[in-house]
């Protein structure tokens, strides 16, 4: 699993408070976005609620997708070699 290392110090904090577009002043990437939803979810920070239709919970959803990102970027890397 990829490390969040994120600068806060960039950007005063006022402006992450109900900040719409957080993804993007904080320049976060897909990746980045996925581990910070599952560590949320498996450290109990949300709910365990939000299931997909063929009853898989939002941790092995974010996982799935997390591990397709990760094939889908090692084969554009492939290619451009």
């Amino acid at each position: 699993m990829i490390c969040l290392n994120i600068n806060l110090k960039k950007i005063k904090m006022d402006k992450l408070d109900f900040n719409e577009n957080i993804i993007e002043d904080l320049n976060l990437t897909e990746l980045q976005i996925l581990n910070i939803i599952s560590k949320w979810y498996t450290n109990g920070m949300m709910p365990d609620i939000i299931w997909d239709c063929e009853c898989r919970e939002l941790d092995e959803i974010v996982e799935d997708l997390f591990f397709q990102k990760i094939e889908e970027e090692n084969l554009i890397r492939s290619i451009k070699l």
